[in-house]
């Protein structure tokens, strides 16, 4: 719970109630947080890959779905919104580009992460993800379920950080890792990434507008080679300039691409472009996907501003 308490010093946090003794591994012990509840939204999985295992991410997963959602049973819920990933979808080492004629593919949200694979190559936070929300459509099809049930599959998450947030995230990290030099050369690859705003958004709307329900919806706004990841993380800092640290991290940024490309595991080869169609998420939820500059100098800024400044202080643990 303590790592919860920063969120009432936000605004309209009058109206939060933070419950402690929330555990995956305690039956019954989400009860109290879901009773009395119309709508759940249900976004808390593991979320780390150093240091990962089946035992610490894909039973936590999967059983943390079993919980809420039979809780959400229990007590008669209505909609449920569930947080799934990208890690569901594109992540099949390559094999959907090289099986297609035009050696590449196109994800939409028919797609799902071959198990067989993330088995194989022992993924498991992938595999959590895809179990889970395997788990979370299984149990909305049983037939005395009560509530309506759409996913959203976002990939990785840039944008604005929570005021006074105490842990520097995995998503973040990815971004802290050229701020402060971790990388000394940019990767030669490319990463699918969405801003927070429109993710949160995407969870909203189904409940609201009544919408979306027994779908799953990609959460992509874009798929950015790092260079240009790199190069709006720079500009950012840069544009800091009554701040010193900025300007010191500023420095620290790589400009050379690696020659060599970033390992096949999302997506075609990094060679290529990463291919989607969001479409879905545009149309039926009005989703109107932030760009990648913004995400990212949004992002940069704010880990800063939350004090933040070197990958040293990213722990899984605290997660």
């Amino acid at each position: 719970m303590e790592k919860a308490l920063f969120l009432k010093t936000m605004t309209g946090s009058e109206n939060l109630t933070i419950f402690d003794g929330c555990d995956f591994g305690v039956p019954g012990s989400f009860d109290k947080a879901i009773e009395g509840c119309g709508s759940v939204i249900h976004c808390a999985s593991p979320f780390f890959h150093v240091g990962g295992t089946r035992e610490n991410l894909v039973f936590p997963a999967v059983k943390g779905t079993e919980m809420v959602l039979g809780a959400c049973k229990k007590f008669n819920v209505k909609r449920v919104t569930y947080t799934a990933s990208s890690a569901c979808v594109i992540v099949d080492y390559g094999t959907k580009a090289e099986a297609s004629s035009t050696g590449n593919h196109i994800y939409t949200d028919a797609d799902f992460s071959p198990e067989n694979v993330l088995e194989e190559k022992s993924n498991w936070y992938c595999l959590s993800k895809l179990l889970g929300e395997k788990k979370a459509f299984e149990l909305s099809k049983e037939p005395d379920c009560p509530y309506k049930l759409c996913v959203l599959n976002p990939s990785l998450i840039w944008g604005p950080m929570s005021t006074g947030q105490t842990h520097l995230n995995t998503s973040s990290q990815a971004i802290m890792q050229y701020m402060d030099g971790t990388h000394k050369m940019i990767q030669n690859g490319v990463c699918c990434v969405v801003d927070v705003r429109d993710v949160a958004q995407a969870h909203i709307t189904p409940i609201e507008k009544d919408i979306g329900w027994g779908k799953r919806f990609l959460l992509f706004g874009g798929a950015p080679h790092f260079r240009e990841t790199a190069g709006f993380v720079k500009s950012a800092l840069l544009e800091m300039k009554d701040n010193p640290v900025a300007a010191a991290l500023a420095e620290k940024v790589p400009t050379q691409v690696e020659e060599k490309l970033q390992p096949t595991v999302v997506g075609p080869s990094a060679d290529k472009p990463l291919l989607f169609d969001n479409s879905p998420a545009t149309e039926e939820l009005g989703i109107e996907f932030r760009s990648v500059e913004e995400m990212v100098k949004t992002c940069a800024k704010e880990l800063l501003t939350n004090g933040f400044t070197g990958s040293h202080q990213y722990d899984p643990k605290k997660l």
